[in-house]
């Protein structure tokens, strides 16, 4: 990997863990220069603006997520064990004592550029479109109780764990584990489908 590309992934590995943390607003180039040891122009020079880092950080998230249900194809998962391994994705934000990228740019839709929330809505488009298919996929083949339409069910999903992963910030990581069992019970996955999928 070329010099000038391995800073640029070390910016936005940075700025990835201050935007997951902080949100969009509470933090600066500043706050990446000093934890890089580099100086501001340094991170000027690959992302002009604050604006053109969020874009970039959103289109990396939306290419890893991209490249995780891949993944999840190769192994030839169950609807149900695709829904499990989604759901282990979000509790590791949990864990870290992070939110959904998505969720930081809700929260601060109003202050953020229009190319953001564009590349925001393409996020959100890709998780509901996979997660509304799964659960089709998981209807038909009569292993997950879905009501209404796939892609309502993948919305209110979708949601749930948006607010869960924002309420476990001032509730703890008890509250979003309760959400999580709650979207389990709703979909019938079963303590068996949970058993394969830890072990």
């Amino acid at each position: 990997m070329s010099t000038a590309r391995s800073t640029r992934k070390r910016i936005l590995d940075a700025a990835a863990e201050l935007f997951q943390r902080r949100g969009f607003s509470g933090f600066s180039y500043q706050h990446i220069a000093a934890e890089l040891g580099v100086r501001n122009a340094a991170i000027h020079y690959h992302f002009p603006s604050k604006a053109d880092l969020g874009v970039a950080l959103l289109s990396r998230y939306r290419d890893s997520f991209r490249w995780w249900t891949e993944q999840l194809e190769r192994q030839d998962l169950s609807p149900a064990h695709k829904v499990l391994a989604f759901l282990e994705l979000e509790s590791r934000y949990c864990r870290e004592g992070k939110v959904c990228p998505l969720g930081v740019v809700c929260v601060e839709y109003e202050n953020v550029t229009d190319s953001v929330r564009i590349e925001a809505a393409g996020l959100a488009s890709d998780l509901e479109i996979w997660l509304a298919a799964v659960l089709e996929e998981g209807r038909r083949g009569n292993v997950l109780q879905v009501r209404g339409s796939g892609r309502g069910a993948a919305v209110a999903i979708l949601a749930q764990l948006q607010g869960g992963l924002q309420l476990a910030r001032v509730r703890g990581p008890r509250h979003f584990q309760e959400v999580l069992e709650q979207t389990r019970l709703n979909l019938g996955i079963s303590a068996a489908d949970l058993m394969v999928a830890a072990g």
